[in-house]
């Protein structure tokens, strides 16, 4: 299995395009190439599928930077900006496979969708027949679930008033934007070896998990490497692992991860 980080930063982004020139770093040091982060996207390449997690604003230059091959499923943690208003990007994808693209997601982030994005989605277009749909929706109920013969466990997570979705195939987990997991979800990441999972920030943030939470269920969970993801514009590469123990970093744009299945 192999698992590429397209993007491991916070919903804006580092920097932040505040106006000022080259945009603001704020704690991050400009000169340290991890730094520059995009929103947060994965991809899984095993038993000869290529799974898309997340189409956030950045996708379009994600997919040409890492040279990402044709996929051949997309899956949505939820429905915020930052991790499906590329989906449009697809386009290109979908019409060079001659057909829509399976997207897989849960009932309430398919609702949120197909109302925002309705043109796109196969069984929610009647109104735009003129635009070619490019992704077919396929709703999951959370737990053992099947992405274009890839066996996948899906497992639910608080976002603090939105449900997100974590991700975890064979001994490998995914789990951004989530403020506290519950004992199902301990329950689903239970042997985990390698793990990339939420710490926005050093301190408490009201939807995200910050640096104590996320190494206590580090502590918990005990995978042989975590990875930390979705890593806002206070997170200084370099700073952030010097703090880390030994089997977890900070995640970077372009982290490959060689992996068994």
């Amino acid at each position: 299995m192999k698992v590429t980080v397209l993007g491991s930063g916070g919903s804006g982004g580092v920097p932040l395009p505040d106006g000022s020139p080259g945009g603001s770093w704020v704690d991050c040091d400009p000169g340290e190439p991890r730094n520059r982060r995009r929103r947060v996207s994965i991809t899984v390449e095993t038993r000869g599928r290529v799974l898309l997690i997340d189409a956030g604003p950045d996708i379009r230059e994600q997919l040409m930077t890492f040279s990402v091959p044709p996929i051949d499923a997309v899956l949505l943690t939820h429905w915020h900006a930052d991790h499906c208003h590329g989906l449009d990007d697809l386009r290109a994808m979908a019409y060079a496979r001659h057909g829509q693209i399976p997207a897989y997601m849960s009932e309430d982030t398919r609702r949120m969708l197909t109302e925002r994005f309705d043109y796109m989605f196969k069984h929610a277009a009647p109104r735009h027949q003129q635009y070619p749909t490019i992704l077919e929706e396929r709703p999951f109920d959370y737990g053992e679930i099947e992405v274009e013969g890839v066996a996948c466990r899906a497992f639910r997570q608080d976002h603090r008033g939105v449900e997100s979705a974590g991700f975890r195939f064979g001994s490998f987990a995914y789990s951004t934007d989530v403020w506290k997991l519950d004992e199902a979800a301990f329950a689903a990441l239970e042997g985990v070896e390698t793990w990339i999972v939420d710490c926005l920030a050093m301190k408490p943030h009201p939807t995200h998990s910050w640096f104590e939470q996320t190494l206590g269920w580090i502590g918990r969970v005990k995978p042989k490497q975590a990875w930390l993801t979705h890593l806002n514009h206070t997170m200084d590469y370099r700073t952030l692992l010097g703090l880390c123990p030994e089997g977890v970093e900070p995640a970077y744009d372009g982290l490959v991860l060689d992996l068994p299945e």
